[in-house]
């Protein structure tokens, strides 16, 4: 069996590998709001709880500070789409 190590420099790629953590971990709770378009997302992973608002239009979009920021997949964003398209 061969082990993949994770880039450290590839920031999408931590991101991907921390939204899993969080749903492993029950640190990211992800529910429906509109079937197939808007999810929210609680998230305890900076220690205390917030939500955020993930959507889905011609682009993802969410309303974390991550992302109003830097305008690519946050890892809510990357939870939710682990869940919905089974990729990342």
């Amino acid at each position: 069996m061969t082990v993949k190590t994770i880039p450290a420099n590839d920031p999408k790629t931590a991101r991907a590998v921390r939204a899993m953590l969080g749903m492993v971990n029950r640190q990211i709770k992800v529910s429906p709001f509109i079937a197939g378009r808007i999810w929210v997302v609680e998230s305890s992973m900076s220690g205390s709880l917030r939500e955020y608002m993930v959507c889905r239009g011609d682009e993802w979009s969410c309303t974390c500070p991550d992302f109003q920021k830097r305008r690519q997949d946050c890892k809510h964003i990357l939870a939710v789409r682990l869940l919905v398209e089974q990729r990342v």
